[in-house]
């Protein structure tokens, strides 16, 4: 008889996102902001589509099985990415208004190479989940809707997840915008192209007005959608307000950069432009009072996400000095507090303290305090925003320690002097306490290390610094391991030392903004100018009235 005695068998090691638990306020941060709209959720046209697809298999398919549904809904789901793809490449070819973000695109774009070349396309190719079948478009049985839309369409009421057999629309708001969708688009050929199981090029181009461009303005789907994302009826109270502010805040945005030269509405510049209240060049933002205090939470996330690629950046820097120590073959050092004194007792980190003549970290902040950069000089190679930046971007090239622990105690001290202590790290948002056991590093415990190291010298603030970041990874990694069996540790602490695995490399979050923009040109409040240079980013008529509406 065979015995497996898993309780010795070592952890599955991955690479594991997060090393350090910075993000995690960063993640919580957001979610508040835009509610409703998700890294995932990309575009505006399936909030309305799935909703008419559960309701419209249900008119015609009154008594089907599970198993009926789940392949019937699966080809749709095909059906609607090969429909947008086909309308991009038959009018303007502006991926950002037809195919882009769509449901398996990748595979389905192929499909429709194949089809365009004469080759018989069948959805049922693209929708067996069978393990070995190489051109399957996605491997959740609910698609799109099962994997990314599901929770938002949920907490939106739009959808319910928990209906049986399968996920139902719900009465209330999700069959009035059902309703909405068939009110305006060809439902039977949309049918009986998916009953048939073969798609011609003429079924997709009689199908366009399923194309995720076609939220016509002025039809009940639009007004519907709009009513959703800029809650007009009030139906979401405080997330409903929010998720509004946040869209509203970026039709404000836009609309201030069109109006100048040479800029367009991206995320770096939304970032820059949140944290620090001055547009490029150097102009005030001015933000009207019912956006302040969005602006406001938005420079809140903005802080935390800098601290923790910092932070990210100086983990990896002492991992690159661990792999280094391990490469030039010396005796290893036992334990993370050993490792951490004797790098901080280097010869190259001696250079940094040395070129940043400052005796102590106070003395530091006390010098950016007067010759470094304001907060609201972002565009400076010296701003935290531009140093946070050059750490991140320069980690892949391994540039050593001296440039990027410089940069660290620069960003660091820049961060410090931003903050006071009578203000809350978090202001006015409900983080803190339990809701950052799992983050160890944030803008709360971070601005008591700012007090504690003022009156240290700069190699044992380092110290500090190195071994906080370590055991904190050390501390990730075990919970991690606690909670899904999976080993996420970068190095090890061992009785022979501390080894290596390897160097993961620092990254920001994704706060939701491109799909939040993605969104608004999809119900037509953002464009793009259509022949000035750069075809930058411009609100619409619709989003200039909600920008008057909300936004004054």
């Amino acid at each position: 008889m065979e015995v497996t005695t898993h309780w010795v068998k070592p952890p599955t090691t991955i690479g594991g996102l997060d090393h350090l638990g910075t993000q995690g306020p960063c993640l919580a941060i957001y979610a508040q902001l835009l509610p409703g709209i998700t890294n995932v959720t990309d575009r505006a046209r399936y909030y309305s589509l799935y909703p008419w697809l559960v309701w419209s298999f249900d008119q015609r398919f009154p008594t089907a099985e599970a198993d009926t549904f789940i392949e019937y809904f699966r080809r749709a789901d095909c059906l609607f990415t090969l429909i947008a793809e086909r309308h991009s490449r038959q009018t303007d070819r502006d991926a950002e208004r037809h195919g882009i973000a769509m449901v398996g695109s990748t595979q389905l774009f192929k499909a429709l190479d194949g089809l365009q070349a004469g080759e018989e396309l069948r959805l049922s190719t693209y929708t067996d989940r069978a393990d070995g079948n190489a051109r399957r478009y996605f491997m959740n049985r609910l698609g799109g809707l099962g994997q990314y839309y599901a929770g938002t369409l949920a907490q939106l009421e739009l959808m319910d997840p928990s209906a049986r057999p399968w996920m139902k629309f719900t009465i209330e708001r999700g069959q009035p915008l059902a309703e909405a969708v068939a009110a305006g688009v060809p439902g039977e050929l949309f049918w009986a192209v998916v009953e048939s199981d073969r798609v011609t090029l003429a079924d997709l181009d009689e199908l366009s007005q399923f194309c995720a461009c076609s939220i016509s303005p002025g039809t009940r789907e639009h007004e519907s959608l709009t009513d959703i994302f800029f809650d007009r009826s009030h139906a979401y109270g405080a997330l409903g307000e929010q998720r509004r502010q946040s869209l509203t805040l970026i039709l404000h945005l836009a609309n201030a950069l069109h109006a100048r030269a040479g800029t367009d509405l991206t995320e770096r510049v939304f970032r820059a432009t949140t944290y620090s209240g001055v547009l490029p060049g150097g102009d005030r933002w001015e933000v009207p009072a019912t956006l302040d205090a969005t602006r406001g939470t938005w420079a809140v996330y903005e802080r935390n996400d800098l601290l923790s690629v910092v932070m990210q950046s100086v983990f990896a820097v002492c991992l690159e000095m661990l792999a280094s120590h391990e490469a030039l073959g010396q005796r290893s050092i036992p334990t993370v507090e050993a490792f951490a004194a004797a790098l901080a007792a280097s010869d190259e980190a001696e250079v940094v303290y040395a070129d940043l003549s400052a005796p102590s970290f106070g003395a530091l902040c006390g010098l950016l305090r007067e010759s470094g950069p304001d907060l609201t000089e972002w565009e400076d190679p010296g701003h935290e925003f531009q140093l946070a930046a050059v750490l991140q971007s320069d980690a892949t090239s391994h540039p050593g320690l001296c440039l990027q622990l410089s940069r660290a105690f620069r960003a660091l001290a820049l961060l410090s002097i931003r903050t006071t202590e009578a203000e809350p790290p978090y202001g006015a948002l409900p983080i803190g306490g339990d809701a950052l056991l799992d983050s160890p590093i944030n803008l709360q415990s971070i601005q008591a290390r700012f007090s504690m190291w003022q009156s240290m010298s700069l190699q044992l603030v380092a110290e500090d610094l190195f071994a906080w970041c370590m055991n904190t990874h050390l501390r990730v990694a075990l919970r991690k391991l606690r909670q899904g069996g999976l080993s996420t540790f970068r190095f090890r602490p061992t009785e022979r030392g501390l080894p290596l695995v390897d160097i993961p490399e620092p990254a920001s979050t994704a706060p939701r903004f491109w799909q939040a923009v993605q969104i608004l040109r999809d119900i037509g409040a953002l464009t793009r100018g259509p022949s000035e240079l750069g075809r930058r980013t411009r609100p619409t008529p619709l989003g200039t009235s909600l920008l008057e509406a909300y936004g004054e």
